[in-house]
């Protein structure tokens, strides 16, 4: 321990001295909370950092099709339908992406090439058969980048129109609209001649296994307005247009 000695001359008085070193203590405890830093947590040794996030490959259809340069990565699980809207890129053409609607009939307008089809095809699968059209008559490699924009309205399902009509055959019913026995009938052509107008029959499935069979005027409905007599239509439902027993 070390005596403080006071120059000659000078009166040291030790109650002084006592709180000037405890007010220099706090001082220096005060200073000492907040300079230094909060204690880190013990690692024991030997302990392995952290592993870095991995960046998973984004698939173009989520990912913008601008920044896309790899076809391996694009969709490969949802299939195209009609009315959907798709980006598509040549990368090599370093061109913005344009947009393309799949087609009523389930085509896609593709630039150079034309129409192909594209319905029931995922992005990825429609984009290599795109590139090995475009390397058969315009480049000499193409990397293609087509991801989903907008998706288009579904239909809920199909009907199926038999007998005397000028069309018979399945129809897709069509989104956000009720569509009922007479807007089938008019689609499918019309009424062929002789068709019993009068007696068009619904058949439709029941969870049960059995059938419901609906009788309708559809003569009421298309030449009176009757609308309340018109009755829709549900996917996998059957209208069958019978003939007049008596044609004249």
């Amino acid at each position: 321990m070390k005596l403080f000695l006071a120059p000659p001359g000078i009166r040291v008085f030790p109650a002084a001295c006592r709180a000037f070193a405890l007010a220099l203590l706090a001082v220096s405890g005060a200073v000492a909370q907040q300079t230094l830093p909060a204690r880190l947590p013990e690692v024991p040794l030997g302990t392995p950092p952290p592993p870095m996030p991995e960046n998973p490959p984004t698939r173009a259809g989520t990912a913008p099709v601008a920044t896309t340069v790899s076809m391996e990565v694009l969709d490969d699980n949802r299939r195209l339908g009609r009315g959907d809207v798709v980006n598509f890129r040549i990368v090599e053409d370093r061109d913005p992406a344009v947009s393309l609607q799949v087609t009523d009939s389930g085509d896609l307008e593709v630039p150079y090439i034309g129409r192909v089809r594209a319905e029931g095809k995922t992005p990825r699968a429609l984009a290599f058969e795109i590139k090995g059209l475009l390397q058969r008559d315009y480049y000499h490699s193409a990397t293609v980048i087509i991801g989903l924009d907008t998706e288009g309205q579904r239909s809920p399902g199909r009907i199926y129109v038999t007998g005397a009509v000028r069309g018979a055959g399945p129809q897709e019913i069509p989104p956000n609209e009720k569509f009922t026995v007479s807007k089938a009938i008019l689609r499918a052509g019309g009424f062929a001649d002789f068709a019993n107008q009068r007696k068009v029959k619904l058949t439709r499935s029941k969870p049960d296994g059995t059938t419901d069979t609906i009788i309708v005027d559809v003569k009421e409905v298309i030449e009176k307005g009757r609308q309340d007599l018109d009755v829709e239509v549900f996917p996998n439902d059957f209208i069958v247009v019978t003939e007049r027993m008596i044609n004249f």
